[in-house]
């Protein structure tokens, strides 16, 4: 079956040929959006506007306003850069510390963010989880 893209990271597949490839619009556009939200700027050649630079927030203080500055972030980037994508809603999830005094070995530093799209005009709402570590 034909692919769309290569599938990153790279690695070798038998069906594909020499690398796995994305069979879907929704899988190489959640790729793209990927690359997007973990890009630093300045890191693409030609373009050093491009990316969210997502890593940089990594020892931030977990505060509204540094949500709202990488939603705003992501939200600007996937409208310039991936004008067929809809961002619905951004989430930032924390890991649950768990019940106090007990040895829990849950990281409560550990952060994700769950990005729901959807492709313009398509209602249907997919989601791209990405951890930040």
């Amino acid at each position: 079956m034909a692919g769309i893209s290569a599938k990153l990271p790279l690695t070798t597949s038998q069906k594909d040929g020499v690398y796995g490839l994305t069979k879907t619009i929704t899988e190489a556009l959640s790729q793209d959006l990927k690359m997007i939200v973990l890009t630093n700027p300045g890191e693409k050649m030609m373009d050093p506007q491009f990316g969210v630079g997502l890593k940089k927030y990594l020892f931030e203080q977990s505060s509204p306003s540094v949500y709202g500055e990488i939603s705003s972030r992501i939200r600007e980037q996937a409208s310039r850069y991936l004008p067929q994508v809809n961002i619905r809603n951004i989430k930032f999830n924390k890991a649950d510390p768990g019940p106090q005094g007990k040895d829990n070995l849950v990281d409560t530093g550990i952060l994700s963010i769950s990005i729901e799209f959807s492709l313009k005009p398509s209602a249907k709402v997919n989601s791209l989880i990405i951890p930040i570590s």
